[in-house]
């Protein structure tokens, strides 16, 4: 009840600052030109990012003539990752998308996601957003909070960019690291061997090119829409984290809506996971490609992913409460 009372105080902090202050509230009452309830929805990412184009894209198409229409609002205009994820639970905005580590600010368990090195693969890693423990999690959050999370989609999976090759945990001592603003972001990466700096995705360019910091971490389309690639020499294949994106509502929002519009929205959600999924391979595949041409960054294939793994799989589960979960879930391969 502290941590909800702090989160919400928050919120009015924010607003009273005027950064990312909620939306009009109540918008899910708001009507459309047609007269469809309109949903808005808030992202950090950038309009050519796969989330926006091909995730929001599918929603908005699969939502025509359900009485639904989607207002997306991307690239941080409504605020950050926390603050559009506080938004959403204080009821000043409808519809939000925020990664694993943020949601476990909410409500711990749901961070597990986003543990080093916890996937095999990005099957297992849809298997288990799809299973019966991530169900369970997200069934305890949204009965603490008031969060529902509405679908999981593949983000990317994560990789280190600098100026130097890293190979293994010891290339990673002195580098500052731009991390997002959550814990487990630090925590991972002190696993790693690197020193996080926590920082908005939208200041990451300009502190890459005056050197404010070392490196930063990301999946490929996100680096490219970001255009990272152009201010760091090297992107080192990681791969520390196979990642997803929850897009999360209240449950007081999703429980006033008519049952076949329940229906349209966890239909439209479904085929949108779908198509994000395959923009994100897509592009993963397809900018590497380019990038290993010679476009401007170097690619290093020589890293010792299995040397950072079990760092990840010895000391992780002693430094956060669901050990004992991330390590059911990596059993489960």
């Amino acid at each position: 009840m502290l941590g909800l009372s702090l989160a919400a105080a928050a919120t009015v902090m924010l607003a009273g600052c005027g950064v990312g202050g909620p939306v009009q509230a109540g918008g899910s009452n708001a009507a459309g030109a047609n007269g469809d309830k309109v949903l808005r929805l808030a992202h950090v990412y950038e309009a050519g990012h796969p989330v926006e184009k091909c995730g929001v894209g599918t929603l908005k198409e699969e939502l025509e003539g359900s009485g639904i229409t989607v207002e997306s609002y991307p690239a941080a205009q409504l605020g950050s990752e926390a603050e559009s994820l506080e938004q959403v639970a204080t009821g000043g905005l409808d519809m939000a998308i925020a990664g694993p580590s943020f949601l476990g600010v909410w409500h711990e368990p749901a961070a597990v996601l986003d543990g080093a090195y916890l996937f095999k693969d990005v099957d297992h890693f849809v298997e288990t957003i799809e299973g019966p423990v991530m169900k369970k999690v997200y069934d305890d959050m949204n009965a603490e909070t008031g969060i529902k999370v509405l679908s999981g989609w593949y983000y990317g999976t994560r990789h280190v960019t600098s100026n130097k090759e890293i190979k293994g945990p010891e290339d990673m001592q002195g580098i500052k690291i731009r991390t997002p603003d959550a814990p487990l972001y630090l925590t991972n990466t002190k696993i790693m061997g690197g020193t996080a700096t926590p920082m908005a995705l939208d200041e990451v360019y300009l502190a890459l090119q005056q050197g404010v910091i070392d490196a930063q971490e990301n999946p490929v389309p996100t680096i490219a829409s970001a255009k990272l690639n152009e201010v760091q020499e090297y992107i080192n294949l990681t791969g520390h984290m196979i990642q997803g994106v929850n897009i999360v509502t209240g449950s007081a929002l999703y429980d006033s809506l008519p049952d076949d519009q329940k229906t349209a929205l966890d239909s439209a959600m479904d085929a949108a996971s779908d198509k994000v999924r395959e923009c994100v391979e897509t592009e993963e595949k397809e900018t590497l490609e380019e990038w290993k041409k010679g476009s401007g960054i170097k690619v290093n294939e020589d890293v010792d992913r299995d040397v950072f793994a079990e760092r990840a799989r010895d000391m992780l589960p002693s430094e956060v409460s669901w050990g004992d979960l991330y390590k059911q879930i990596q059993d489960a391969k």
